[in-house]
């Protein structure tokens, strides 16, 4: 289905009307930006949580240190860089991506290593990445090792010896990023967005938010994630609206620290992917939550108990302010979005519990493509921020339409619910499951690590069907035999299969991909190859 070009939405009157807040029709990001720091320079742009300290940056201070890095950058490197970008979060990771752009270079993050993450799993994504954009350099944290071979390793201390005076930097390229979809190898691919695109998202977007300048946003995302790096940092920016960033390991340490700073902050915005409400539900504290007038819930199949339990747990979240999200990186960021003020509330399909994901953003396109013993279709998106094209330079399309990979169907008021992703799709005996039914039901077994949970498909050859297969992280070592049994009792439940075969590992054993999503397809390769420690 089509949507209009941008209407004139009702605004309140009076002194109480909130300042309009869009994305200033400029043709590229970094002058959007800019064009901020000119009208407020005093304003807040934003404020980052480093190692216990927030540290607030004006509009003035904040692109000035993007005029250093893209002076930097522009000195440093070859015109038309390929500029990966392997930093840890701080004001410099934001400042020099900015920069990056603003010098005509075309930056791409990726997630830093980490803990969490084997050097094994690690190399092979690197190995990936090198494979799939030739990047012609690295920006990262200083005394971090150089990572790939054959590209010049920048950091924020080379800052000193950068031109004092102004550069005549080169005009930005039609291209303004690259941005990573997770996969098998946590970077299955990579599509370049255009400077226009980017804009024509955020006006788009921020329009039908009703953003104003009085919002303000707190996340915790990662830059390496869509919703990250384009809801949570490049539109603020480009909308002249403050943002709070935490680190996402420091969300992870202390999940509450989010919500005390949305009661301190009076934030308004704040996208949360699913398992996120489930993990503030279990250690959030009492807080003041009235502020937020929209809570996202993007990045993963968006479910009823989760917005259930939030509000029972929060009492100050009020019910219109819980609202979905349907987004992917082919897309720039956001597909659709529920609005109440445009009457589609966030509803539940009575059967799944899955919720709406409302109605196509202005010059968005949804058409569902049947699949073959599927009930639901997969969903192709057509709009003006489409990908340009993938690394590899191939272009996909179908009628117009990026074929997503994702299932779903659109009801009768014109609002898109996705049920799950096509090549998840698990069959037994002409059955149809989703694999994130069973981990949602699984991840609900007391014992089990919420969210740390894989469901797939294993081919039979004695039944010429699949095996549901389900993998667990145990928690406060929960014996394994009874654990198993209940998660099957669960699954059976929620899906009406009892699974073939239910394992328990310890905590972190399964692998995720960069967006903090569990991958099912590299799990079910690891278990596939016995690599796994079954209890």
């Amino acid at each position: 289905m089509a949507t209009e070009a941008l209407p004139l939405l009702p605004q309140p009157t009076g002194a109480a009307a909130p300042r309009q807040a869009l994305c200033p029709a400029l043709p590229t990001v970094p002058e959007c930006v800019e064009h901020h720091a000119l009208r407020e320079p005093g304003a807040l742009a934003c404020a980052v949580l480093v190692r216990g300290e927030w540290r607030r940056t004006s509009r003035a201070e904040l692109w000035s240190l993007v005029e250093r890095y893209a002076a930097l950058f522009a000195s440093a490197l070859e015109p038309s860089t390929l500029l990966l970008f392997l930093k840890k979060p701080d004001l410099d990771l934001l400042a020099a991506y900015l920069g990056a752009m603003k010098a005509g270079h075309v930056p791409a993050q990726l997630s830093p290593p980490t803990p969490k993450l084997s050097t094994e799993e690690y190399r092979r994504k690197l190995e990936h990445v090198r494979e799939i954009t030739r990047c012609g350099a690295i920006f990262t944290d200083d005394g971090a090792p150089g990572t790939l071979e054959g590209a010049a390793v920048l950091s924020p201390s080379r800052l000193a010896s950068a031109p004092s005076r102004a550069l005549h930097l080169p005009a930005p390229r039609h291209e303004a990023l690259v941005q990573f979809s997770s996969g098998t190898t946590g970077l299955q691919k990579g599509v370049f967005l255009t400077h226009a695109g980017l804009v024509a998202h955020m006006r788009s977007y921020a329009h039908a938010l009703r953003l104003s300048a009085d919002d303000v946003l707190v996340s915790w995302l990662p830059l390496y994630h869509d919703m990250g790096l384009i809801a949570c940092y490049l539109m603020p920016l480009a909308c002249g609206i403050p943002f709070h960033q935490m680190d996402p390991f420091d969300w992870l340490a202390r999940p509450d620290a989010l919500l005390g700073t949305v009661e301190r902050e009076r934030g308004t915005i704040c996208y949360l992917p699913n398992f996120a409400y489930k993990v503030l539900v279990d250690k959030g504290r009492s807080h003041d939550l009235s502020s937020v007038r929209l809570w996202i819930n993007c990045s993963e199949p968006a479910r009823a108990r989760s917005h259930e339990a939030f509000r029972a747990r929060f009492p100050s979240v009020r019910p219109e302010a819980l609202t979905v999200c349907y987004a992917l990186a082919e897309n720039t960021f956001a597909a659709t979005q529920t609005l109440p003020w445009e009457g589609n509330s966030t509803r539940a399909d009575p059967a799944r519990a899955v919720l709406s994901c409302g109605r196509p953003l202005p010059g968005v396109e949804v058409r569902i493509f049947p699949v073959e013993g599927s009930g639901d279709g997969e969903i192709g998106l057509r709009s003006p921020f489409l990908f340009d094209r993938f690394l590899d330079g191939s272009r996909p399309l179908r009628d117009g339409f990026y074929l997503t990979g994702d299932l779903g169907y659109l009801d009768d008021r014109g609002e898109l619910f996705v049920t799950g992703r096509k090549k998840d799709l698990v069959i037994v005996c002409g059955k149809n499951v989703y694999p994130q039914d069973a981990e949602e039901a699984a991840s609900g077994v007391a014992g089990v690590y919420p969210g740390r949970t894989a469901a797939f498909g294993i081919w039979n050859e004695m039944t010429g069907s699949e095996d549901l297969v389900v993998l667990v992280e145990r928690r406060d070592h929960a014996p394994p035999l009874p654990l198993k049994i209940a998660v099957q009792r669960a699954v059976q439940e929620e899906v009406g299969i009892v699974p073939s075969r239910v394992e328990v590992l310890e905590h972190s054993s399964l692998v995720k991909t960069t967006s903090g999503k569990v991958s099912r397809a590299r799990n079910r390769e690891r278990y596939l190859a016995k690599d796994f420690v079954l209890l």
